[in-house]
């Protein structure tokens, strides 16, 4: 039940919804850890009942067993506060009148210290000191207090978009997170989030009784790397469900990559006796009665709003899917992002008309284009993974023996067959490389100062992890500075990046970074990861003969050419000996 600061500040803020409150302050220190207080404007509760409140399974909400068929509330097992006060220090005070004559009980480790009378306004305020304190073994597995913090703003911002009429205010340390007042649905994600998000929202309301879903839905231009922006709540409970999250991917017909996800908030109304909230212990996965029947709603309620956005019934297709001219170009069109321009000894992709490609003067080798083949470039590399030489650094290919199919794959011919190069994998294994090499050394690498600053708006939570990876991105060529409340203003940007869309590539690499979080890597891996992922080549990008030749150039230079930092092949040979064999030729 308490797993983390977070679970106790759900806790609390459902108990203040249940209690109808319209004004909750959430007050936190040292994330959630030394301090948490939710004060609230609800109904409160007399002597009794706050004597029984902090019980086991004593609960207020449920009068008779045929409520439990039919949950109205957001709290109902009475498990909550008992479970609160047996790991931590409470000092509970409420008043259920307009006289001011309340009541104040403090709880040690879970047994009751004292319980007098106290003046306060109609409401309850609980707060929570040292958790854990009496169970280090818990405390011990405990994040960071900026890591707690995250967890706890995104808690607030759930039930803030799940409750636009109430006023929620969160504090972190004696400063000001969310003043979020009452207000309606669009000003409440703008206030949230940012007037970027609210401009590329599509409004969803469509009602078949007893079903009602109303809510928005991103454009493709919010799109994200990482799941987490999707938010679905039944009879006003966010809740976890992977098919009716499915049924919103699918309306966009197809045109969502592997592992993107889109933006949405959605509520989802229907009878309570329609739905089972019983059957996870954080009440966030729910039982439909009609599973199948409420995944076709809100698939065809979010197509139809698409339909209805793009102002043309061609913008969904007669098998259900988007017309993506129409969507992805349509009254919102995306600004198409150009590709990667390397400077100096890199690679220039600056468009794909070849005669505005430009590469770069190389710089003077001792050896010519011609003096190695790429059957000496591969035996010599292997021979120095193997003798620990390194005369290979400068071998460059012929651009003649280069050919490129599908904007993806690089042909080029040796003695014993054909050598198949994954482009982007190759890029991407020369950035990562050489974004590790900047992370280690005290001064940055070189950037590209812009023209026009870049402001990117982004969450607490997201702005807290950003400011930790500032220094880094700095040695890679960033540079950044905070800008207002939540802001941080993009001054430069490396080389690599000069051709792309700053902001976007920064949130790019974000959700990357909060990706790979979970792996045991250094910070400067998944760093240098990220980074290399967003800035290589992109897939269909063509080249031309002599960026072929730079790219497999610089690839063999690398530590590892022949794996992706992911793991993945980088390069294929095919002899002829199985050329034969798949052609039947003896």
């Amino acid at each position: 039940m308490v797993q983390r600061p977070a679970s106790v500040v759900k806790e609390l803020i459902e108990n203040s919804l249940d209690a109808k409150a319209t004004d909750i302050v959430i007050q936190i220190e040292e994330g959630g850890r030394e301090l948490i207080r939710v004060v609230d404007n609800g109904v409160g509760m007399d002597r009794d009942d706050l004597l029984l409140a902090f019980e086991q399974h004593a609960t207020s909400k449920l009068f008779d067993i045929a409520d439990l068929a039919a949950i109205k509330t957001l709290g109902f097992r009475g498990e909550a506060l008992a479970s609160i006060a047996s790991v931590s220090r409470i000092d509970a005070r409420t008043c259920n009148n307009d006289m001011g004559e309340g009541f104040r009980l403090l709880i040690n480790g879970g047994k009751v210290d004292r319980l007098e009378g106290a003046a306060m306004k109609q409401g309850t305020s609980i707060t929570v000191r040292n958790l854990f304190f009496n169970t280090p073994a818990r405390k011990k597995f405990l994040k960071s207090a900026n890591a707690e913090y995250r967890h706890i703003v995104e808690i607030v911002r759930r039930f803030a978009l799940a409750r636009p009429n109430i006023r929620f205010h969160l504090t972190a340390n004696d400063k000001d997170v969310y003043i979020l007042p009452p207000e309606d649905l669009s000003s409440r994600l703008n206030r949230i989030f940012s007037k970027r998000l609210t401009e590329n929202c599509i409004t969803v309301h469509e009602e078949e009784p007893p079903l009602i879903l109303k809510g928005f839905m991103g454009t493709r231009e919010l799109v994200r790397r990482k799941s987490g922006e999707q938010y679905l709540y039944v009879n006003g409970r966010l809740v976890t469900d992977r098919m009716m999250n499915s049924a919103v991917y699918a309306a966009y017909g197809g045109h969502l990559d592997k592992g993107e996800f889109p933006f949405f908030v959605l509520y989802l109304s229907l009878p309570p006796a329609e739905v089972d909230v019983n059957v996870h212990p954080a009440k966030t996965e729910v039982k439909f009665r009609n599973e199948w029947q409420i995944y076709q709603f809100i698939r065809q309620s979010c197509e139809l709003a698409i339909r209805e956005w793009t102002g043309d019934s061609s913008g969904i297709s007669p098998s259900g899917g988007l017309n993506e001219q129409v969507f992805f170009s349509g009254k919102r069109p995306l600004p198409a992002a150009a590709p990667p321009r390397l400077e100096g000894e890199q690679l220039s992709f600056s468009g794909k008309d070849e005669k505005n490609k430009t590469l770069r003067r190389m710089e003077k080798s001792s050896f010519s284009a011609n003096e190695f083949s790429l059957d000496d470039r591969i035996r010599r590399f292997e021979k120095s993974i193997t003798e620990g030489t390194t005369d290979d650094a400068h071998l460059l290919l012929n651009e003649r023996n280069f050919w490129q199919a599908h904007g993806k794959y690089i042909f080029t011919q040796i003695s014993s067959g054909v050598v198949v190069i994954d482009q982007r994998a190759a890029h991407t294994r020369i950035l990562y490389d050489r974004a590790i090499k900047a992370l280690q050394q005290t001064s940055s690498s070189t950037s590209q100062q812009l023209l026009f600053p870049v402001t990117l708006e982004l969450s607490p939570d997201d702005f807290s992890i950003l400011l930790e990876m500032v220094p880094s991105l700095e040695k890679l060529g960033f540079s950044m500075r905070e800008f207002g409340r939540f802001s941080i203003l993009i001054e430069a940007v490396p080389a690599d990046l000069q051709w792309l869309e700053e902001g976007k590539v920064v949130l790019q690499i974000l959700d990357d970074y909060k990706n790979s979080r979970r792996l045991h890597n250094p910070v400067s891996e998944k760093i240098a990861m990220a980074y290399a992922q967003r800035a290589a080549v992109r897939r269909g990008e063509e080249l031309t003969p002599t960026e072929m030749q730079r790219l497999t150039d610089e690839l063999f230079q690398t530590e590892n050419p022949y794996l992706s930092p992911t793991g993945k092949p980088v390069i294929i040979r095919l002899t002829l000996n199985e050329l034969d064999r798949r052609f039947e030729r003896n």
